[in-house]
């Protein structure tokens, strides 16, 4: 397994180049509905879905504007094998073809929710495993979110996210992010999986909706569209 090693040297250099990349290949970022509401005493497990590339650079942009709190990530072995600086920034790898592997991978992944930092760490867990079309079903999730709650033992927030990449007549194309409803809950009373798969589900086709209603909430990132009518997050 490939360690994550946060590094202050690698933020510096990641920050204003994923900025950068960002506005290069992007009109611009949104957030639709609601913010995410989280206890800040308690460890951050994100759960979003995984249709692109771009996914991992998305969580890093939303620990920095939206929830300042330190990112872990958890990446494909093969991946991560290929891209080592990602460990700098948080990113530790998982092997799903070992059985090993996968075992030492949630039980650090468990670790990390237990380091008793201020605020408590975010973790983000990719629950398909691989990419998928963001509007196929069902998502396909695994159960590694579940058996890291049960090595963990503690209290956390749950939260979903859906993303989505849209062309909206420009040459370039807009993310959107949709947050569900944050859930404090331990290795008692964790939902299933399939629940909060169901929950993802409902999340990106009620975003669906949303951008066809012509709605793009806050923009993090680029310039707020006059032609579309706009939404203030509630």
């Amino acid at each position: 397994m490939i360690e994550p090693k946060h590094a202050a040297w690698a933020d510096r250099i990641f920050h204003p180049y994923v900025t950068w990349l960002f506005r290069r290949h992007f009109d611009s970022i949104h957030v639709l509905g609601t913010w995410p509401k989280t206890d800040p005493a308690l460890p951050l497990l994100l759960l979003p879905n995984h249709s692109s590339w771009w996914d991992g650079f998305f969580v890093y942009l939303l620990s920095k504007k939206v929830f300042v709190r330190r990112p872990y990530l958890l990446m494909l072995e093969e991946q991560l094998s290929r891209y080592r600086f990602f460990a700098r920034l948080g990113a530790f790898s998982i092997d799903p073809n070992s059985t090993s592997s996968v075992r030492l991978s949630l039980r650090r992944a468990a670790a990390i929710l237990r380091e008793p930092s201020s605020p408590r760490r975010l973790l983000c867990i990719f629950p398909q495993g691989e990419l998928w079309p963001w509007d196929k079903r069902p998502l396909g999730y695994k159960r590694g979110a579940e058996l890291i709650m049960r090595a963990y033992g503690g209290k956390l927030n749950i939260l979903p996210l859906a993303i989505k990449i849209e062309f909206l007549n420009e040459q370039r194309p807009h993310v959107f992010f949709s947050f569900g409803e944050n859930r404090l809950a331990d290795h008692h009373n964790f939902p299933t999986m399939s629940f909060i798969q169901a929950i993802e589900e409902q999340l990106l086709d009620e975003l669906a909706r949303r951008l066809l209603s012509g709605e793009q909430g806050t923009v993090l990132m680029g310039r707020q569209r006059a032609n579309r009518r706009d939404s203030e997050p509630t």
